[in-house]
């Protein structure tokens, strides 16, 4: 069958596959024209320098600036189809890898060369997609892969082969340090390939940053797919839902009245440092960012973002007020003793599932701001460490040192055990195979909301308990922060209409009462049910944004990553990893357009 009867067969099925002469009418979900046909000759110059057809057949490559990877101004239609498994030959031979500005390679086993690569993919039109999406465990001592969507398109030069370029991640193992790459090779529909060229020049990790590339063996195995239209169809779906982007300097063009100034958004953030920013207003994502060691990475959409303690509010919060409101009950008033088994000692019969979520179980060592966080017990017994047993004997080993709920103490292991407990609540409402991230939020929260596949999974315990991490260890688009965001903020928890989480414990999260929650680390500051809380009305860091009090609902994570749900039904959102967390000047620039004070 040729490739142009395959696509054909395909999109006379279901009207999928979009932007090629084949099909007539380019693919549309919902109206939305998901592939425009690429209008290009394909006479593109290419030199070794940025991977042309003599560097992908040849024996080596340099790190080249990621346009070489992206689709070029003049690329055309691709008359060859990809269909069926590649596979990397030799990863643990090949390739370069030098280290950037940090010192930790000395501490990892083999971090300088990629897992064992052999997966399948079916392109769609112009795009390539993963048959297995979010993240993906391997044999390798460090690094999971996350593979994402790509493209694929047609050079003169390139002898007949259509070239194809591929995003993926390597997301360190029991961790969230995230190291964004993309592959690129030529191929037929024969099963002819090129070598492919793979190149990491930017992550979002504060204490391990590396450039890594390499010209890596391949073979190409052309294969039926099973349930290839669905996963089609499904990509297409995927790509209609999201939010529709422009760049972040457009906020001048789009809102001059209000005197906003662009560059001030995502300041507060080492450029260096930031993997990307936005803001979601009125139905438009405005995005900045995407910048690398290496030029600007080429496929932003789909660009993976470490959650870190996004996580706590994501899983944590997220999932109680869920599970609370799904079974009308007072589950967040269960116990720690009675929900997670090894927490058998006497300082855990008093303390609620909600106290862990506010980060005030009473039980810890001190009460220093993240002391106990960041010490060597809880790196050594908590963060290094990947089996349920070894990390819930950590959590449950704190003695009581105050009354629960009196005091903010910030430990990742209270909303570890949160995440316990959640899986045992559940488990006993729904079967033990059951598990409250995959088959709850995912399937309740996530889908509904048109979250991507990248979202769908989340890093786990090894060994017989495989329970999600809850405190941290998601990963994100862009797309599916802002939805996260208006999901929360926008639609006031609701989807459909209907109401998704328990209003009580939502209402006050999102600081809309009277209670503002626990002081945590300065005055202006306050953490609540999983989420932080600043005042905008506070002139801690000079002129206050509102002139009274006015808390503003976030979530933090990690290294300095934010979302912000502003009380204008605007989300604000950056990814960063030097330890920057502020967002006022971004909040003064987006309080010209429309008051966030009122």
């Amino acid at each position: 069958m040729t490739s142009i009867q395959l696509l054909k067969d395909l999109c006379g099925a279901a009207c999928l596959i979009g932007g090629l002469s084949a099909c007539g009418t380019a693919g549309q979900v919902n109206g939305t024209q998901i592939h425009a046909p690429l209008p290009g000759t394909g006479a593109v110059a290419r030199t070794d320098a940025n991977l042309g057809y003599a560097a992908l057949m040849g024996s080596s490559t340099k790190l080249v600036d990621y346009a070489a990877f992206a689709v070029p101004k003049n690329a055309a239609n691709p008359s060859q189809t990809f269909q069926g498994t590649l596979t990397l030959n030799d990863l643990g031979t090949t390739g370069n890898f030098s280290e950037q500005g940090t010192s930790r390679a000395a501490f990892y086993k083999d971090p300088d060369h990629l897992p064992a690569f052999s997966f399948q993919f079916i392109q769609t039109g112009t795009h390539i997609v993963p048959i297995t999406r979010g993240l993906i465990d391997t044999s390798h001592p460090n690094w999971s892969y996350i593979l994402e969507p790509g493209r694929v398109w047609e050079e003169a030069d390139d002898q007949g082969y259509a070239r194809a370029a591929i995003p993926f991640s390597l997301q360190e193992k029991s961790a969230n340090c995230t190291h964004n790459g993309v592959m690129s090779f030529l191929f037929k529909s024969d099963g002819s390939v090129s070598k492919v060229a793979y190149q990491i020049a930017g992550e979002t990790c504060q204490y391990f940053k590396f450039n890594m590339w390499g010209l890596a063996a391949a073979s190409y195995t052309p294969q039926t797919i099973e349930n290839a239209a669905e996963t089609i169809s499904a990509y297409q779906a995927e790509v209609a839902a999201r939010m529709p982007t422009r760049p972040i300097e457009q906020l001048a063009t789009d809102f001059p009245a209000s005197g906003i100034v662009p560059a001030n958004i995502g300041s507060e953030q080492s450029p260096s440092a930031r993997s990307l920013w936005g803001v979601a207003i009125d139905g438009v994502n405005y995005v900045g960012g995407c910048e690398t060691r290496h030029g600007t990475y080429p496929f932003c959409d789909v660009i993976d973002l470490p959650s870190y303690s996004l996580a706590k509010s994501v899983a944590g919060a997220i999932g109680l007020m869920r599970i609370e409101k799904k079974y009308e009950g007072v589950q967040s008033a269960m116990t720690i003793q009675a929900t997670v088994g090894p927490c058998t000692g006497n300082q855990w019969s008093d303390v609620t599932l909600l106290n862990t979520l506010d980060m005030a179980t009473g039980n810890y060592a001190s009460a220093g701001y993240e002391v106990d966080e960041g010490s060597a017990k809880a790196s050594s017994e908590f963060f290094r460490v990947n089996t349920y047993s070894q990390k819930v004997a950590h959590a449950c080993s704190y003695s009581r040192m105050s009354a629960p709920g009196t005091t903010w103490v910030y430990h990742t292991s209270d909303t570890f055990l949160l995440g316990s407990a959640l899986s045992t609540i559940y488990q006993q409402r729904e079967g033990d195979t059951k598990d409250y991230y995959r088959d709850l939020l995912v399937t309740e929260l996530w889908k509904p909301l048109k979250m991507s596949p990248t979202t769908w999974t989340s890093t786990r315990t090894v060994g017989s308990v495989a329970y999600p991490f809850t405190g941290y260890g998601l990963t994100f688009h862009h797309d599916d922060m802002v939805k996260i965001g208006e999901f929360l903020n926008k639609n006031n928890a609701t989807i459909g209409g209907v109401q998704m989480l328990d209003s009580a414990l939502y209402n006050q999260a999102m600081q809309r009462t009277s209670d503002h929650g626990l002081t945590a680390g300065a005055a202006s500051f306050r953490y609540l049910h999983g989420f932080w809380a600043w005042n905008a009305g506070s002139a801690d860091s000079g002129v206050a944004v509102c002139p009274t009090a006015k808390w503003i609902p976030f979530m933090s994570g990690f290294g300095g990553i934010g979302l912000v749900l502003l009380p204008n039904d605007m989300v604000y959102y950056f990814v960063s990893d030097n330890h920057e967390y502020g967002f006022k000047k971004a909040v003064i620039e987006l309080n010209k357009i429309r008051s966030i004070c009122s």
